[in-house]
């Protein structure tokens, strides 16, 4: 059976069980190789099984039994000897090896029993407002149990799932109703209907309910008078780098006798940190140093004798050169990438030359580099891979700082970034027209405040390379865009997703490339539903992977859709051939000027040809990629082959996604619902919806035919997939195709100015009366509003003047 169907067909199969899907147990029975979403019940082995998250098909229920942690598994017990995995009803099992308190009592009363809440509610604390909780904590919330799937943050409450349309909706779903009183402890109903329950069989586990909040034996639990213990712990620091002392301090209220305290490390095993006071109310604890990121998880248990509470805290301690993560999780590396750079000067005097070493980095084998410069005026480096590089600093009228990056790699893609500042003694004299780069900067600002452009800059912005370059599957560390990421496409997903993929499509890969854009798959503070928008961003990219790289290979065994990302360089061309896809010739055309094309061996023109889940083309895409990539237009241009062999392979993708085209928007614009048509797109019948993501991507070729393109109709049936396996509801309203649309206007609502281009105008107060400005335009130019700084060289690169970098 196709996974597509059988997702289906547990859906159908969950609804039913919620009702009794047989008349025999509570959930249908576990199938062998199927995989499972957050949320599922089943029977296995006479136990009732949850899912916490996705369960894939090599994930078994048994693991439950034998994990350690809650989060070492997607299983957890839901509730043993639930099922009793023949066709006898599990509610009469009375005397079951599970019920040895039993005293015979009717198993109607011992459902009851179990709905009451008794078997979930024991352990589980009082939630906390303010509190994160980690995956797989129970807490009690208005009387009901909780359980969360993934890390809920201090804002998401639980009652959030009551009102959630899917499970993936909130980190929370409801364990239990009425599974415990609103105070946290078990139901008060427990006091009537458990008095003929006495030790009642399906709460063996239970014990007397001791641990319950001193609730004593069930018949006196409605009269009891006990005081609960109420607990919540912080930490002097929630992060700090390199190790050293933190303070953990707990507030406690209630019990009826004299508190104990236990604290523990609950993870990692390894390394250990050192807790001062094991026993006390507060202590000091201190973390060793490491070569990589730890995210640490201390415990508090309190206890009056009877009852008991426990709460948890997590401090991350950063690595002090900010590294990649552990060798441990880098199959063969030495140790983990530290990048070095060591400079010929450190200081320049009027005009200098500077030698850049990289080769004092360490790592496992294969070592690569990547250089780019991220500050200062703009110069070429004599190479941008390699251990070493070389930069000649031609004289300047002021003072200036240059920044130059170095990105260290070994051959299992641990990475590590360092940076290295120039400064330069400015000398030249000038007879130019002056301007401060604080003024440029301020009238930048004044020309940029357009609401819908502020949008789409925040929509655009990136993260620094070595936070980029930091991200591995499961590090705690990990940006919160590429947590929520991984929460929905496990490295499990990922393979079963793209089966086909070329070898450089990796799952670390596509994490870094998430992690490269805040925005996609980030969190939206406006009520919007981020998860739900980043599945169906998910679901919308995947799909235009299958067209634009798949195989398209009807007869395989893997259906279409899941045959993307098989090519990753455009078919017929190699490293090695030259002069394709670049506009090259100086002089053909500012272009060539802007983003000039490099030689290759053969002293021919370096060849854009399409590389990358986007088939990126054209030396004016790879310069202005690379600008948003490094900060540097030279770094992709003299080796446009990184845009296959790294991360950016799948950057390409997001970089087109988050980009808008104008008049056309972005493809996230559409999918968050921040494009809204105008009478201008109406009129063109350009209404949100996935096919208006094929017209984005490539409307002139397959839309407004008025029947729908073979290429758009594949995009269809691909995303249809893509929504169907990734739990995206499409709305029966929206446009999967685009036969009947026009094409993007001028005066649609997505036109923007985003070029600066030399304003024309003048002022007397300026020399020749020139303006020694830029303006916002709506054709493409060397100057992007969308890159900070690009003004100031606008103005520099169409005037005769001057830039004062200290003022």
């Amino acid at each position: 059976m196709n996974h597509l169907f059988i997702r289906t067909a547990i859906a159908s199969a969950l609804i039913i069980g919620a009702q009794g899907a047989s008349a025999n147990q509570p959930a249908e029975d576990y199938v062998d190789g199927q995989q499972y979403r957050a949320g599922s019940q089943v029977c296995y082995g006479g136990d009732l099984f949850r899912t916490q998250w996705w369960a894939t098909a090599q994930q078994r229920p048994a693991e439950a039994l034998t994990a350690e942690n809650t989060w070492d598994s997607p299983w957890i017990v839901e509730e043993a000897g639930a099922c009793n995995g023949s066709s006898e009803d599990s509610a009469s099992n009375g005397d079951s090896d599970n019920n040895s308190d039993s005293d015979g009592s009717d198993s109607d009363n011992s459902g009851e029993n179990r709905d009451s809440g008794n078997s979930g509610s024991s352990d589980a604390a009082v939630y906390q407002s303010g509190q994160s909780y980690r995956k797989g904590s129970e807490v009690c919330y208005a009387g009901d149990i909780f359980v969360a799937q993934w890390w809920a943050n201090a804002d998401q409450l639980p009652s959030d799932a009551l009102s959630a349309q899917n499970t993936w909706d909130s980190p929370w779903i409801l364990q239990e109703a009425s599974g415990c009183a609103d105070d946290g402890s078990n139901s008060g109903d427990n006091g009537g209907d458990n008095g003929d329950n006495g030790d009642n069989g399906d709460n063996g586990d239970n014990g007397d309910n001791g641990d319950n909040g001193d609730n004593g034996d069930n018949g006196d639990n409605g009269d009891n008078g006990d005081t609960l213990i109420s607990l919540r712990v912080s930490t002097s620091q929630v992060q700090l780098t390199g190790g050293g002392p933190v303070q953990l301090s707990a507030s406690v209220s209630g019990g009826d006798s004299a508190l104990s305290y236990s604290w523990a490390q609950l993870s990692p095993s390894s390394p250990q940190a050192d807790i001062a006071a094991a026993t006390s109310a507060s202590t000091s604890v201190t973390l060793p140093a490491s070569t990589y990121d730890v995210s640490y998880v201390f415990s508090l248990i309190v206890s009056d004798g009877e009852s008991t509470e426990e709460a948890q805290v997590t401090v991350q301690n950063l690595a002090l050169d900010g590294g990649a993560e552990d060798s441990g999780d880098n199959d063969n590396s030495g140790g983990a990438v530290n990048a070095v750079i060591s400079t010929s000067a450190n200081n320049v005097g009027c005009s200098g030359n500077i030698t850049l070493d990289g080769s004092q980095s360490t790592g496992g084998s294969g070592m690569s580099y990547i250089w780019s410069q991220t500050s200062g005026p703009s110069i070429k480096l004599s190479s941008y891979v390699g251990s070493s590089t070389q930069a000649v600093l031609s004289e300047v009228y002021s003072d200036v700082i240059y920044t130059f990056q170095l990105t260290a790699t070994d051959a299992t893609a641990a990475s590590d970034v360092a940076e290295v500042t120039i400064n330069q003694t400015g000398c030249a004299s000038i007879s130019d027209h002056v301007m401060g780069l604080s003024e440029l900067k301020a009238e930048e600002g004044a020309r940029t405040t357009d609401s819908l452009l502020q949008e789409v800059k925040d929509t655009v912005e990136t993260r620094n390379n070595a936070i980029v370059e930091a991200v591995q599957s499961g590090r705690n560390a990990n940006p919160e865009n590429v947590q929520r990421v991984e929460s929905i496409i496990t490295e499990e997903t990922w393979e079963y997703l793209f089966p086909l993929r070329a070898e450089d499509y990796t799952y670390t890969n596509f994490l870094r490339a998430v992690a490269k854009f805040p925005a996609f798959c980030g969190e939206y503070t406006d009520g919007r539903d981020s998860d739900g928008i980043c599945r169906k961003a998910l679901a919308v990219m995947f799909a235009h992977f299958g067209q634009e790289t798949g195989a398209h290979a009807a007869a395989w065994d893997e259906p279409e859709w899941r045959q993307g990302l098989y090519w990753i360089r455009e078919i017929g061309w190699t490293e090695e051939t030259s002069g394709g896809y670049g506009a090259c010739d100086s002089g053909s055309s500012w272009a060539a000027d802007v983003w000039p094309c490099a030689i290759n061996a053969d002293g021919g023109y370096k060849s854009y040809f399409g590389r990358g889940s986007k088939q990126l083309s054209w030396n004016y895409n790879y310069g202005p990629f690379s600008q948003a990539m490094y900060g540097d237009i030279y770094t992709l241009l003299e080796n446009p082959e990184l845009v296959a062999d790294t991360w950016l392979n799948l950057a390409s993708a997001i970089f087109f996604f988050v980009y808008p085209q104008p008049p056309k928007p972005s493809m996230l614009h559409v999918v968050d619902g921040t494009w809204e048509p105008n009478s201008v797109d109406l009129a063109n019948n350009l209404t949100p919806g996935f096919g208006v993501t094929t017209n984005i991507i490539n409307g002139a070729i397959e839309c407004s035919k008025g029947s729908e393109d073979y290429r758009s109709q594949y995009r269809m049936d691909y995303y249809k997939s893509f929504t169907e396996y990734l739990g995206v509801d499409i709305p029966a309203g929206e446009e999967l195709g685009c036969a009947n649309m026009g094409q993007f206007e001028t005066g649609g609502s997505a036109s923007l100015n985003i070029y600066w281009d030399k304003d024309w105008g003048w002022s007397t107060e300026n020399p020749n009366n020139e303006s020694f400005a830029c303006q916002l335009v709506n054709y493409q130019t060397a100057y992007s509003a969308l890159n900070e700084g690009d003004y100031a060289k606008c103005v520099e690169g169409n005037f005769d003047m001057t830039i004062d970098y200290q003022n």
